[in-house]
């Protein structure tokens, strides 16, 4: 009878940790963490028989009680390729953007583990990420906060945006970003990341008012004055006979409480003065420059010299 009720309380303990690991992993769950679990592989096949479970993916499955979910995708694709999350996969893991990216973006030390994954597009690269980029978030091997970020910001369109964004909101700091960069120094896309980084420990407002006098002279366009004296301010670039001025703001993240108040009153000083006026920020110089430019001369065309 002893021996019974242990048996029979070692079972309910082994279905009590894979009901947790359920609950926990979106319903998703491997044939290896089933085993460790306690459960035998005739239990596994009695429940991919039964309908209780789902296969995915070779070896992947998922609870029939919980929904196909991209959070179950992004799990289970992980799990197929036994890589880590990272790039664009990881930022959205982290709540750094608003929606899953396609194709997901994963790192595994076997590319050609991607022929066993038959549910939508995947972005596998070959890379073994250091101990100090990598972490585990609600149980997802994926790449820690700053080298997500950083991977991510060389990956999409605009990335300077992004990881603007990201430094605005704390998550962050330049610093932590610098490091990651040095961890990762051989890799692919580290001269794009570090002069990227460059642009963001700088001063990148007087970056971006270098860059827009290089437009400006190389479309010819003249007539405009740098640091042109405006009541108790400074326009950043002015032609004052046609009171007309160009603002030109720096990464958000440098943005200091008591700068923007003083930069709002400016541009309600130039409303009051019926001063026409633009501004742009480094990222729009960088991205949108022939717009940037198009724009200053349809100003300055409509209004009389």
């Amino acid at each position: 009878m002893g021996n019974a009720r242990a048996g029979d309380a070692t079972e309910a303990d082994c279905r009590a940790a894979v009901a947790a690991h359920l609950a926990d992993h979106d319903g998703v769950i491997t044939s290896a963490e089933a085993l460790r679990l306690g459960l035998s592989r005739r239990q596994i096949k009695g429940r991919l028989d039964r309908g209780d479970w789902a296969s995915i993916a070779t070896g992947v499955h998922r609870s029939a009680a919980h929904p196909l979910t991209e959070s179950v995708l992004v799990r289970a694709a992980v799990a197929a390729h036994r890589g880590v999350a990272d790039r664009t996969t990881a930022a959205w893991w982290h709540g750094l953007l608003d929606d899953l990216p396609f194709p997901m973006t994963i790192s595994a030390l076997d590319r050609t583990r991607s022929g066993r994954w038959p549910l939508g597009p995947v972005d596998l690269i070959r890379r073994r990420y250091l101990p100090d980029d990598v972490t585990q978030v609600r149980g997802l091997p994926i790449t820690r906060l700053p080298a997500t970020a950083l991977f991510t910001s060389i990956t999409v369109d605009r990335g300077s945006r992004f990881l603007d964004r990201v430094l605005q909101t704390g998550a962050v700091t330049v610093d932590e970003l610098a490091a990651v960069v040095e961890r990762n120094s051989g890799c692919k896309g580290m001269g794009a990341a570090r002069r990227l980084l460059a642009v963001a420990s700088d001063d990148s407002e007087s970056e971006a008012e270098r860059i827009f006098a290089r437009l400006l002279r190389e479309a010819g366009i003249t007539g405009w004055v740098q640091q042109y004296r405006f009541g108790p301010w400074r326009l950043d670039f002015a032609w004052p006979e046609r009171e007309f001025a160009v603002e030109i703001d720096g990464w958000a993240f440098h943005h200091q409480h008591d700068r923007f108040r003083s930069d709002r009153a400016k541009l309600n000083a130039l409303d009051d003065a019926l001063w026409r006026k633009k501004v742009y920020t480094w990222h729009e110089i960088t991205d949108e420059a022939a717009t940037c430019i198009a724009e200053v001369l349809g100003v300055l065309n409509a209004v009389p010299q």
